[in-house]
């Protein structure tokens, strides 16, 4: 993607006003409408993307990269409020370590958690995880922490994504520190490229798009599919961890200590995810299914 179309974090803060569109404008020059209610995501690829460098100074050279480019729907970028105390508390049970994120003084990310102080007690106890490590704090300490987005705006949004997947990248494949920028597109309040290191690309992949859903039900209020989502975590850090290349549903059960319909549906959301592929086995005695998962292939970004 040409550098112009880019620009940092710290640009997008200070200088980011709505501007009008046009009545013979066309809504999105892809000439696909996100829904209002909608994080559609454009586009994920893994690649070195050596733009992302000048972004974010913790970027460790030669661990590969994820682009996430997703659109936020203007309904959710209507909301740019903290979450709720109760949203708060169910997106801390799966990232416990999201406060303590090196990101500019917890400026943008402390103030959509401003729920956490009526969520007290939420966060893990010291060593009870991996502490997730150092997203974008250059951009971010950049702004004034009184300086935000406008009406209309998703940047707090796409950087709330960015961090959350930050956390599940950690969680999921056990590395002491990951590194992620959250960029805009020019003259767009829609649309952001999020990059995210990962030397397990696959794990990677799926923890972004993850992360982007489990932010969209998170700022709808559905917390009753944040269990889900939990669900998802355990079995990308279960399979992240392993050698498996096949998959059926009654062994993943009995791996996570879960009813078998809970593993099936962990399992398809993470065909979902790209992380895995369905397709019949007849003669997976082990399955009365008859459905065998296997690791997806993915193809790296030729740059």
């Amino acid at each position: 993607m040409p550098d112009e179309l880019l620009r940092p974090f710290r640009d997008k803060i200070r200088g980011r006003t709505p501007a009008a569109r046009p009545a013979d404008e066309p809504a999105d020059p892809d000439g696909e409408e996100t829904p209002p209610d909608t994080i559609l995501i454009r586009d994920v690829v893994v690649g070195p993307f050596p733009e992302a460098a000048r972004l974010h100074s913790g970027f460790a050279p030669g661990i590969p990269r994820v682009r996430l480019t997703l659109d936020v729907g203007a309904g959710l970028r209507k909301r740019p409020g903290p979450l709720g105390a109760e949203e708060t508390r169910a997106l801390l049970r799966i990232c416990p370590r999201l406060l303590d994120h090196d990101c500019g003084g917890n400026g943008l990310l402390g103030d959509l958690l401003s729920g956490a102080d009526h969520a007290a007690g939420t966060s893990a106890a010291p060593g009870a995880g991996p502490v997730a490590a150092p997203s974008p704090g250059p951009e971010a300490a950049a702004a004034p922490r009184a300086i935000g987005p406008g009406e209309g705006d998703g940047l707090y949004l796409a950087h709330l994504i960015e961090h959350v997947a930050i956390e599940l990248i950690v969680a999921a494949t056990g590395v002491p520190r990951c590194s992620g920028a959250t960029c805009a597109h020019a003259g767009r309040l829609d649309r952001f490229d999020i990059f995210l290191e990962c030397a397990d690309p696959m794990a990677g992949r799926a923890a972004a798009v993850l992360a982007a859903a489990l932010v969209r039900d998170l700022r709808l209020g559905f917390t009753d599919r944040m269990s889900l989502h939990r669900r998802c975590l355990d079995l990308l850090t279960l399979l992240a961890s392993a050698g498996d290349a096949r998959l059926v549903a009654e062994d993943v059960a009995v791996r996570m200590e879960c009813g078998k319909e809970e593993a099936l549906q962990a399992l398809q959301e993470m065909v979902r995810l790209g992380y895995l592929d369905a397709g019949p086995a007849s003669y997976v005695f082990s399955s009365p299914t008859g459905v065998l998962f296997r690791r997806a292939e993915i193809q790296p970004s030729p740059r």
